[in-house]
């Protein structure tokens, strides 16, 4: 289960599709044209060759929605079909949420990028394992802290039973504190090796310094003044006519003939990343609303000052190496790529954003496979060629 957490609506003229097809249409792009129609069509094959219940994208410039389509059911077996205004798990992507709210505090001056956590939890100054004595707040957002990767159910879940049962922000604290006395997985600073655990301890920093819960933070920093509806888990989880998430699993059809099938699972049954966790990857959005969260990073990798100053979000983006705060980077075509994707198992989604560029797209589907994936990078590399980019990851 590696990277546990993490990995167009289009208004067109052409005919109503199919029974059992769906392409909702938002209206941010009403003008029919040969890319329209090509983003429609490409969605709706690769969710059938995929065989999967919804295959979403949304592109984006840094001032406007090129297109945002959603296609496919809420849920395996049931007749909903998705509506651009569902929400998706975002899963790993939702790093760049948690590293960009801390922007916003260093900002403010709560935080510096150098603060370590000796200088917000007090109670590990004789504590603290020295090997995590001289961490700082950017290395846990860069993966180069030496904290072990975190991404197994079985490690989640034991993270959840050493932190107890207090509120979210106190099994933070509590789970953070607990790691800092171990043994770091590797010598901080030598190299950067992914890490899920980085995140929930920089949140609880986060909390540390300001006396408010991570929640009241994200939606006070980011959500609210971008005008988002961001929500914590499974996009079902209380409200049940959201999409479903959904395994694989194999179907036998006849001697010797397999195919793919999927799932559903409840999501309030079972599998949850927990509290913990959430800084890590447990956000929902709506593509809309995540397509301003990418506008956001656009504007301010091309120099203009928003939500945070310029020069904030082009560190965030900054190298060197593999791993920025948030995301990953790459370069093709002589152009810089800063990618993630996410996975809760039964979600998954997938960003590409060439700065370079001015655009993003971003693409998800209830589903955690392989073959989700696939299908995820194919439409990625395909909606960005037919804009007039190279293929990409």
């Amino acid at each position: 289960m590696k990277n546990l957490v993490f990995a167009f609506a289009l208004l067109t003229t052409a005919a109503a599709p199919p029974p059992g097809i769906n392409a909702s249409v938002h209206p941010a792009a009403e003008a029919p044209g040969s890319q329209e129609r090509h983003t429609e069509a490409l969605l709706i094959r690769l969710r059938e060759q995929h065989e999967l219940p919804a295959l979403a994208a949304v592109v984006v410039s840094s001032d406007t929605t090129l297109g945002l389509v959603v296609t496919g059911i809420r849920r395996q077996g049931q007749p909903e079909m998705v509506e651009p205004a569902d929400r998706f798990h975002l899963g790993s992507m939702g790093k760049a949420i948690t590293a960009t709210v801390i922007a916003r505090l260093i900002e403010e001056g709560t935080l510096a990028w150098t603060t370590r956590p000796v200088d917000v939890f007090p109670e590990l100054a004789t504590a603290i394992h020295p090997g995590y004595r001289d961490i700082t707040l950017e290395q846990l957002l860069r993966h180069e802290a030496g904290m072990p990767a975190y991404d197994s159910t079985a490690e989640i879940r034991g993270a959840s039973a050493r932190a107890g049962s207090g509120s979210p922000r106190d099994q933070r604290r509590a789970f953070s504190a607990w790691l800092l006395q171990q043994r770091p997985h590797v010598t901080p600073g030598t190299r950067a090796e992914y890490s899920n655990a980085g995140y929930p301890v920089a949140a609880a920093m986060a909390e540390a310094a300001t006396g408010e819960a991570w929640e009241s933070l994200v939606e006070s920093k980011l959500a609210r003044p971008l005008g988002i509806n961001l929500v914590y888990g499974l996009p079902a989880r209380g409200d049940s006519p959201q999409p479903w998430g959904h395994k694989p699993k194999s179907a036998f059809l006849g001697m010797a003939t397999y195919r793919n099938a999927v799932e559903p699972q409840p999501p309030g049954d079972g599998w949850a990343l927990g509290v913990i966790f959430e800084p890590a990857g447990d956000y929902s959005l709506s593509l809309a609303d995540y397509a301003k969260f990418l506008q956001l990073h656009l504007a301010g990798l091309a120099g203009r000052d928003g939500l945070l100053k310029a020069s904030s979000i082009q560190r965030l983006h900054a190298g060197p190496g593999e791993y920025a705060m948030g995301w990953f980077l790459r370069e093709f075509d002589g152009t810089a790529a800063h990618w993630h994707t996410g996975s809760t198992d039964t979600f998954f989604s997938r960003v590409i954003m060439l700065p370079e560029r001015n655009i993003a797209v971003a693409v998800l589907t209830n589903v955690g496979s392989e073959t989700a994936s696939t299908a995820t990078r194919e439409a990625a590399m395909e909606l960005l060629r037919i804009r007039g980019q190279p293929a990409a990851l």
